[in-house]
């Protein structure tokens, strides 16, 4: 619940940055290895907005896959079945490059 509390709270914040444009809808960004339950934010988003001025607010949420950037040839690959071995040269030298992340990716706004 509290993740979607500070969803929401982006969300108001960034609003009023444009002059209280009422906010349509949100999208976020969700890591594989984030640790955050989509439908379970997805039900808090929904209980949180319900009742109040961003009762009409919609989400679009996409998940980003786990991926690793290999060191020896910069190849960035999703990673399958918990193997972090390049996909393009087979090394184990790889590095994290996304899938942690939770991020609010864009919001559509229409002007007061």
């Amino acid at each position: 619940m509290s993740i979607a509390a500070s969803v929401l709270d982006a969300v108001r914040a960034e609003s009023a940055l444009h002059g209280g444009a009422r906010v349509t809808r949100a999208g976020l960004r969700i890591g594989e290895l984030s640790g955050v339950a989509v439908e379970s934010l997805r039900f808090c988003l929904e209980v949180l907005v319900a009742d109040t001025d961003l009762a009409a607010l919609g989400f679009e949420i996409e998940l980003a896959p786990w991926t690793r950037r290999c060191r020896a040839c910069a190849t960035v690959f999703h990673v399958t079945d918990a193997r972090p071995e390049c996909t393009a040269c087979g090394s184990g030298d790889t590095e994290a490059a996304g899938g942690d992340q939770m991020e609010l990716s864009f919001l559509e706004l229409e002007e007061p």
